[in-house]
Order: structure tokens, then sequence, then C-alpha cells
């Protein structure tokens, strides 16, 4: 059972919703036309799931209360003395659509991986998380990125493919720490600086790439002929041999060095530091290298982050060969970064790798146990049809971890051999595609959490209530057809109760039908003149124009007001009929029954008997017409004054037609009656009559009547010229608007 009342909720003024018989059927569908209640009943519900206060988005200063019943569970608020509020899992809502959408954590923590596993996960990653604590903040502290970059940062760079930890990482790191080299510079230049989004924009640059090209290519020409240094033994070398040197204390044990020109002695380190320093100053002021020097800053002056890589490479220029490879550079970079831990690498190393094993064993395990979430995934590559396919890329880390899962889309272009497909991220792919495309993607999120209520309710775990808010709006027949196949496949969970919201009346009557939604559970929504809702059992579940008109009058016997309602009311559909079937003459015909028309019939003077023999053809065995016959117009105005005279709050589509109809028809006689006094004349009009007379009469019209007869053109022609098929406009408008428009046309049009 599901019941409440709303007093200035989201614009719910005040509504009371009855009591909706869960226990009988676990399903339920409210239509509501735009603007009555649909979106701000679904917004409390969401309120209460997430355990935020509810308000009235206009006016602000009336008290907000709700009280909601779900079986046992009760949820209350008021604003005037607002309660502690606490999240529920027991209610879930679906909305139309948010542009910014996300796994949950809540959906995070059911898709993990059984217990007995990623706790056995967890003690090993334990045992040296502390010092793989002190790594990342080693490594923060030298690299200059922030700690929760560092490890995927590295897993790229190094290549780590595929599902990694730490001990991948380090297994990577251990085949190439023996290729370290001692670049002091990395000292004082971290990562962030040399390899920053906006610095890595420059490196890809062709003008920057030859750039660099051609510097180490003349600085290698002029190291070849220099008396120290060579291609081989550049200034590098020269910086790491001087360190090696002082370290060792070469010179104090009385050794020189000679260079190669046969001359040169080198009898301590300050000669030699200044000997080298010397030959590299010739080497950078040459032109050959001076100007593409020149040309490289001048590319780096585009904004603050390339203009301090420019500085960093003037004080070292070491570094601009480096800049020939940049992947091989950032190796490098982690290199270095992993020899000034607080400990040795290979300490750590010793420490991480003897979990490797079990770790790996402990993914394959998990992968195992995603057997149900790629479920989900391949569920809406079979039902939906768009343009990409979904993967999860990270399955063993989310089930072992608080991670999210990490979903890819191929999108794809053409068929069969021709087929080309583009690996995108959500966040790429949702620019190219089309609303109702986003909206399916938007789906594909849901889909894991309703999976995770499904598992919850099938192991016994309680009533749950998931509210739909117009959940195919936007959506292509197929994909609507889609999620109404999925939706009944979750209703035949037991545990869950689902309350499907629409204002498409197609999609009501579809999920009316595909769902199986039992009678007494189909209801409609209206909003009052004075903002009150009301909720009842809609009675037009079926084929109105079969089962309610045609099934009462068949017989022919027209003896009373109800069924001479009943008999104006097919008016349109029998009209519809004759368009269908060609029959031009009885169209013009009916027409004259819904316009004031001199010819074929005149309007005034036609009788209800009249009206029954030209219909009667469409039914079986043509009955003649019995009863109290009268003018039709006479027997319309009547009958509609007793329509708007009834206050009943349920919805009556044929009073609604009958009023129409006699809106248009005292609109029309007031125009003729208006254009005849003032010496005109109006025939009648072959397209929109109301329309044109009120054009030929609009200068004899006041303010107050021109704003009626707007009314009338604006809602009457939907109203009227409709089909058995198609009426969800005369079941949008609200009884009361379209009583207070007859009204004002009975009073105002004078």
């Amino acid at each position: 059972m599901l019941n409440g009342r709303f007093e200035n909720c989201y614009g719910l003024k005040t509504f009371t919703m009855p009591n909706i018989n869960f226990a009988r059927s676990n399903r339920a569908l409210i239509y509501a036309p735009n603007g009555v209640m649909k979106s701000s009943l679904a917004k409390v519900f969401e309120d209460i799931s997430k355990g935020t206060p509810t308000s009235d988005r206009i006016f602000t200063g009336d008290p907000t209360i709700y009280s909601v019943t779900h079986y046992t569970s009760q949820y209350n608020f008021n604003s005037a003395t607002p309660p502690v509020l606490t999240p529920t899992d027991r209610i879930y809502v679906v909305n139309t659509f948010t542009n910014s959408f996300e796994f949950t954590k809540e959906t995070v923590s059911t898709l993990l991986a059984d217990e007995t596993t990623r706790n056995t996960y967890n003690v090993l990653i334990e045992r040296f998380q502390n010092d793989i604590k002190q790594i990342v903040e080693r490594l923060h502290d030298v690299s200059g990125l922030t700690k929760p970059q560092i490890k995927d940062i590295i897993a790229k760079d190094f290549d780590v493919a595929g599902l990694f930890d730490w001990t991948d990482i380090f297994e990577k790191i251990h085949e190439h720490i023996a290729e370290v080299d001692e670049y002091d510079f990395f000292d004082e230049v971290p990562y962030s600086a040399l390899f920053n989004d906006k610095v890595m924009s420059v490196y890809t640059k062709p003008a920057f790439i030859s750039s660099i090209a051609q510097y180490v290519s003349e600085l290698n020409n002029l190291l070849s002929d220099n008396p120290i240094l060579s291609e081989s033994f550049n200034d590098h070398s020269a910086e790491s041999l001087g360190k090696a040197l002082k370290e060792n204390n070469i010179f104090s044990a009385q050794h020189t060095i000679h260079l190669k020109d046969g001359v040169t002695i080198i009898h301590n380190i300050d000669e030699w530091n200044a000997k080298v320093k010397e030959q590299l100053d010739i080497v950078y002021s040459r032109p050959e290298v001076s100007t593409v020097f020149a040309t490289l800053k001048k590319l780096l002056n585009a904004n603050g982050e390339t203009r301090k890589l420019k500085e960093i490479i003037s004080n070292h220029r070491e570094i601009i060969p480096l800049l020939s490879d940049i992947p091989r550079f950032k190796v490098k970079a982690w290199l270095y970064y992993f020899t000034k831990l607080d400990r040795s690498f290979d300490e750590y190393y010793t420490l991480v790798s003897q979990y490797t094993e079990e770790i790996h064993g402990l993914y394959e395990q998990a992968s195992a146990q995603s057997q149900r979430w790629s479920e989900v995934v391949e569920e809406f590559n079979r039902r939906f049809r768009v343009p990409f396919k979904v993967k999860i890329e990270n399955k063993a880390g989310f089930l072992l971890k608080d991670e999210a899962p990490n979903l890819t889309f191929d999108y794809m272009r053409g068929t069969g051999a021709n087929q080309q497909v583009a690996p995108m991220k959500k966040d790429q792919l949702l620019d190219t595609l089309s609303t109702g495309e986003r909206r399916a993607l938007y789906l594909l999120y849901i889909l894991f959490d309703l999976e995770k209520i499904r598992q919850r309710a099938s192991s016994g775990g309680g009533q749950f209530l998931i509210v739909a808010d117009d959940i195919a709006d936007s959506f292509d027949y197929k994909n609507k057809y889609a999620i109404i196949e999925y939706l009944n496949d979750l209703a035949q969970t037991p545990g869950i109760d689902l309350l499907v919201l629409t204002h498409n009346f197609d999609f009501y009557r579809t999920v009316k039908l595909r769902l199986g939604v039992q009678r007494p559970n189909c209801y409609i929504a209206q909003r009052s003149e004075d903002g009150a809702i009301t909720m009842n059992v809609f009675r037009y579940q079926k084929d109105f124009f079969k089962q309610v008109i045609i099934e009462k009058i068949k017989t022919g016997v027209i003896d009373t007001d109800e069924k001479k309602k009943l008999l104006i009311s097919s008016i349109p559909f029998y009209r519809n009929l004759c368009e269908y079937s060609g029959d031009d003459n009885d169209y013009l015909k009916l027409t004259s029954f819904l316009h004031l028309k001199t010819t074929p019939i005149d309007t005034g003077t036609v009788m209800l008997s009249d009206l029954w023999n030209i219909i009667n053809k469409f039914i079986p065995t043509s009955p003649t017409f019995s009863g109290g016959d009268e003018k039709y117009i006479d027997a319309l105005i009547r009958i509609a004054d007793l329509c708007v005279a009834d206050n009943n709050s349920e919805v009556i589509l044929e009073n609604k037609l009958v009023i129409s109809i006699a809106i248009r028809q005292r609109t029309e006689k007031f125009l003729k009656d208006l254009a005849a006094s003032n010496g005109l004349t109006l025939t009648d009009s072959d397209s929109n009559q109301t329309r044109d007379w009120g054009n030929l009469v609009s200068q004899f019209l006041t303010g107050e009547q021109k704003s009626v007869l707007d009314e009338v053109n604006l809602i009457t022609p939907e109203n009227i010229h409709l089909n058995s098929f198609m009426y969800e406009p005369i079941i949008d408008i609200s009884d009361w608007s379209l009583k207070q428009l007859y009204n004002d046309v009975k009073s105002k049009l004078v």
C-alpha cells in the first residue's frame, strides 16, 4: 500500500494521494498533464529517499507538510517543526533526465566482490599501506603532482596496462631502475613543470619538434670537434664525471687528467669544472645552436606555464636533448624520483613484491564475480538502439575497491566490413548524442542502481518502492518499448513496487497494456482552479469510442440526456471515420454539427434524429432512431449547461467534448448576430470558421470579448477535431478551465 498527504511541496498546494493497493498488484500508473503534479511528487519522494528537507519553490513562507505511508514505513515532514531526516534505501526515484550522472557510493558498495575476497585483499594491501603512503608522500614532494594523481600517471607513463596496483607499478620500476640517470636538475625541476597540459601542448607542435631535432643535430656536430666533449661524452656526461672525480678524491691522490688535445692537463676539480663550462659556453654561443635556442624560447612564450619552462631550460640547457623523446623523458624523471625515497627502492621492492602473486589471484577471483554486472551492460547493449556499445574496463578494480566501474564506449558508424569504431569516454560521447540517446545513456547508469535493488528484494531484503518519472521521455519508439520491457522485468521481482508517472498519454496506455497494470491502479491527476490536486481512477483505459460511446447508444434508443450526451460526443469520431473512408458528403454534414452552418445542413434546425441517420451506417444492423427527438442545438446547449454544473472531480471525457462543441456553437452564434447588427452577413467558411468570422467582426469586439475569442480559438480546435486514437489534448485540459471558458462565452459574448 502507498498513500500520502502533501501541502506546499514544490507546487503541490494540497494533494491527498488515495491508497494505492500494491498488495493486489505491485505496479501502478499515474497520468498527469504537464504542470499538474508529476515532477513535484517525484521530487518529494526523492527528498524522502535522500533524507533532505522539502520546500515550496515559490511560496517559501507557507509551511511544507507531508505524510507518506508505504506499508509499515512512515515518512513525515513539517517545515514548521523540521524533524531530523535520515535517508532511506526503500525508495528510489528514476528522474526523467539529469545532465550530470555518475555512480553513487551506495551503488559502488553493492557492486563489490563478496566479503571474504574483499577482506583478504584489504588485509594484503594493509600490510604495506603505510609504506605506500610514505612513498606517495615523497613522490608528491619531488614531482609536484597531487597525491591522487601519482599512481595513475606512473602507470600511464610506464604503460602498465589493464588492472594494476602498486605491486604492478613496482614490478615495472624494477625492470628499469638500472637505467636511472643522475640528472641533478630533477632536484629543482618537478614533473608538474615539465609535463603539465599546457607544456605538453607545445611539445606536440610540429615547429617545436623540428626545432628540438635541429638543436640536437647542431649540438652533436659541434661536440664532435670539441677538445673535451663529444656526441657520446656530452654535457651531462661531463657533469657526471665531475661528480665522480670529486666523490672518489681522484685529484687528492695526485692524479691528473690529460685532455685529447695533448696539451691541457687538469690538476683539480675546479679546473675540470671551469674547463667544461668554458667549452659549453663556446658551444652554446655558436650561431648554429644559439639561433635554434632562440626559436625554442619564442615557442615557449604561449602562457605562464610554458614561460616557466623557458626559464628552466635557459638555466638547464642539458634538458633540451631530452625533449626529443618525451615518453622516455618521463620515465627518466620517475626513475630519478624513485631513487629519492626515504629508503632505497630495493627495500621497498622486496617488501611489496612478496604480495604480487596473491593480489593477482584475488583479481582473477573478483573478475569471476563480476558476471551479473557484465550482464547489466550486455542487457543494455541488447535492449537499446543507440550508436554505441558499452564495456566495463576495471571489473576487478571496482569489485575489490571503492572504485566506480569504469565504463568505456565504442561509438559505431556503418555496418559490416565498412563499420567504423571509435573508443570514447562518457563526456566525449555525451557531446555527440541526440537528446534521446543521452537519456538512454543516463538510464544505463540507473540500471546498476535498479539491479542493486532487484538483488536485495530477491534475497528477502524487504519492500522497495521505485518511482519512475517520465522515464521514456524523448525516446524513439524502439527504446521506449525497451525501457517498458525492462520495467516489466523489474516488476516481476517480489518485494518491488513500481509507480510510473507520465504526462504522455500514448506512453500511459502502452505501459498499462504491457505491464498489465490493473484497472484500480491506473490513475489520472488534475489540478483545480484553486491549485488543489485530485487523483482518481482513470475511466478510459481502453478505446473510449468503442467501449463508452458505441456500446451505450448502439441500439438507437436515445431517450435520456445521458444518451443524447454520448450521441453528441460521438460526432468528432464519426466525422473522422467519414474522412478516413472518403465519404466527403457525410463529413461535411457532420461538420455542420460542430460549426454553425447553413449548408449542407442548417445547424439551427437540424434534429437529433438527423444526426443519428448519418452515423447509424457505422453501427451493425443500422438501427433506427427512437426516443425523445428535438433540435440538436437545443439539446447541445441544455446538456452542456448540465455538464458545467456537474461538480464531479472525475475526468469525464464525454462531458468535455460536449462543452467544447457548445463553446464553439455559442461563440459562432454570437459572432453571426454581432455581424448582422452591424449590417454584415457572414457566410459559411471552408477553413477555420470561428477564426475567420472573428477577424471579420474584430472592429466591433470589446477588449474583453477579444480575449475570450482568443481563448476559444486556442482550446476548442484541438478538443473537437480528435479521433479515437489520440485524445490527449482534451484529457490534459482541466475541467475547471474548460467550464470557466464556457461560462465566459455565455456571459461575455452577448
